[in-house]
C-alpha cells in the first residue's frame, strides 16, 4: 500500500532538490562548454526537445489518470504502452533539463539521488494497484512494460469514451510542467547575469 508520508516526503525531496540546484547556479559558473561552440547548440536543442516532450507526456499521462489513479485501472491511450508513463515522461523532462544546465556534477549527482527515490515510489504505487486490482492488474503487468514504452502495444480509446478529470489537478500537473520551460529561460537568463557580473562567482562546476 502507498505510504502518503513517504509520497509527501518525496516530494518534499524533489522540490528541494531543485532549490539546491537553483542556488547552486546562481553562485556559480559553468565553463564546460564554449557557447559558441556546436555542442553548446546541440545541448541546447537537444535539452529543450527532451524537455517539450517531457510536458507533453505527462500532460497526456494525467488526462487519462487524473481522477481515477487508483480506483479505476486505466489500460488504453498512452497506459496501453508502459504502466507509469507520468514517471517516464518525466525521466525525460529531467534529462532535457539535465543537458540545458550542462553541468556534469548537478547532472549525475541529481540522477543517482532520483534513481534511489523514484524506483521506490513506483513500486509502492504498483503494490497499492495489485492489492486493488488484483488479477486485472496482473494480467496488465504480463503484457505491459513497467517504464520504457513499447508502442506497438497502443490501443486507442474508444471514440464514444468520455474522460472524467480534476481540472485542479490538471492544473497543477500543467504549471508543474510549464515552471520547467520557464527554468529554461531563466538558466539562460541566469547566465548572462554571470557574464555581465550582476551575480557573484564563487566557483566554478563542471
Amino acid at each position: 500500500m502507498v505510504n502518503k508520508s513517504f509520497a509527501k516526503y518525496r516530494l518534499l525531496f524533489s522540490k528541494l532538490l531543485l532549490l539546491s540546484i537553483i542556488i547552486v547556479l546562481l553562485i556559480s559558473e559553468n565553463n564546460n562548454v564554449d557557447k559558441n561552440s556546436t555542442l553548446h547548440f546541440a545541448l541546447e536543442f537537444f535539452g529543450f526537445a527532451f524537455l517539450l516532450s517531457g510536458v507533453i507526456g505527462r500532460i497526456w499521462s494525467s488526462l487519462y489518470i487524473e481522477g481515477k489513479k487508483t480506483n479505476i485501472l486505466v489500460t488504453d491511450g498512452i497506459y496501453s504502452v508502459c504502466r507509469n508513463p507520468l514517471y517516464f515522461f518525466s525521466f525525460i523532462l529531467l534529462i532535457g533539463f539535465f543537458l540545458l544546465i550542462k553541468s556534469i556534477i548537478i547532472s549525475v549527482v541529481s540522477m543517482i539521488l532520483l534513481l534511489i527515490i523514484y524506483p521506490k515510489t513506483i513500486k509502492h504505487e504498483e503494490d497499492k494497484l495489485l492489492k486493488i486490482h488484483g488479477q486485472l492488474y496482473s494480467d496488465y503487468i504480463l503484457k505491459t512494460p513497467k517504464l520504457i514504452p513499447n508502442f506497438l502495444l497502443f490501443k486507442r480509446s474508444s471514440s464514444n469514451k468520455l474522460i472524467k478529470i480534476n481540472i485542479k489537478k490538471v492544473e497543477n500537473v500543467l504549471v508543474e510542467s510549464f515552471g520547467f520551460i520557464l527554468f529554461f529561460e531563466l538558466i539562460r537568463l541566469v547566465d548572462y547575469f554571470h557574464e555581465i557580473n550582476i551575480l557573484p562567482t564563487l566557483f566554478t562546476i563542471f
